[in-house]
């Protein structure tokens, strides 16, 4: 025990990879050390609050892989680590790309996976309300139903007349809860297709936010591509210029002196042409100069 509490100790002044490391001790320690209701007194003694405690539990938990997240934040991993599973998975793919999130991004997310569960639980209690409703409306109705049924049976028996006449006797507000009774469907009907609305425009939302990602994901790759064809170009031209030195180091003076002169005059334009090239090229490595909006080469 005094050998954890010592490591706790030392990871505690340090970042990133020690999280972890204190998560995966303070768990040991609680599950295999300590008697029940003794963790919150260790804590005590080595200076840790016990909700900070949890945070690194929970981290060491839901982040066995440390090589993706141990260069961020307690605080970060805490808020990662309280995401839904699916949101998490997301959350690493931008991690892995480089993107790292922020403690207000990752709340702000939370927001919203809250506020949009709250609509849905919202909708789905007035559905139910409704359905509710409507069931005792039904059953309303049957008791209307079984009393007109027992009023004709309690109307006495004609001692003249040939033919017997049934009517119905309707309660007085028989012609107000059917009304109601319809209305209350046509009103569950509206709100499920509202509910069926809202799922498919929260799903093409999720499919555009998805879309833009692998749109930047292909633009990164392009940018990628273009820099190593790039510097194959630059290697396929040192190596050319390489093979080129040597022949150009065989002339002599003899040989300049022994040529004709239209081989000089063809040798030293194609000298003056190589040396040109040359200039311009160097220029570039020093950038394009801006001159009052306008981009120029030095030369």
């Amino acid at each position: 025990m005094d050998k954890i509490t010592t490591e706790i100790k030392t990871y505690q002044s340090i970042g990133g990879q020690a999280i972890f490391e204190i998560g995966r001790r303070l768990k040991w320690v609680k599950e295999h050390d300590l008697a029940h209701g003794q963790f919150g007194s260790w804590l005590e003694s080595i200076k840790m609050q016990p909700r900070q405690a949890q945070r690194f539990m929970r981290i060491a938990t839901e982040f066995p892989n440390t090589t993706t997240w141990s260069h961020l934040g307690t605080r970060v991993l805490y808020e990662i680590a309280t995401l839904p599973e699916s949101e998490q998975r997301e959350v690493q793919e931008k991690i892995e790309r480089g993107n790292d999130p922020t403690v207000k991004e990752i709340t702000d997310l939370k927001h919203r996976l809250k506020q949009r569960d709250q609509e849905l639980a919202d909708k789905d209690a007035q559905i139910a309300d409704q359905q509710a409703e409507l069931e005792d409306n039904r059953r309303t109705q049957l008791e209307l139903n079984r009393r007109n049924a027992e009023l004709s049976k309690q109307q006495p028996e004609p001692k003249v007349i040939t033919k017997t006449v049934t009517k119905e006797v309707k309660p007085d507000d028989y012609d107000q809860l059917k009304e109601r009774l319809a209305q209350l469907e046509e009103q569950s009907k509206k709100d499920k297709e509202d509910v069926a609305y809202y799922q498919r425009e929260l799903q093409a939302s999720e499919n555009r936010r998805k879309q833009s990602e692998s749109d930047d994901h292909l633009k990164e790759l392009e940018l990628k591509r273009k820099k190593r064809d790039a510097q194959i170009d630059a290697y396929s031209v040192s190596l050319k210029i390489t093979d080129f030195l040597p022949e150009l180091q065989k002339i002599t003076q003899d040989d300049i002196q022994s040529m004709g002169e239209e081989a000089q005059h063809n040798l030293r334009t194609r000298i003056d042409m190589v040396r040109q090239t040359i200039d311009n090229i160097d220029a570039m490595f020093d950038g394009p100069r801006v001159i009052e909006g306008e981009i120029t080469n030095e030369n």
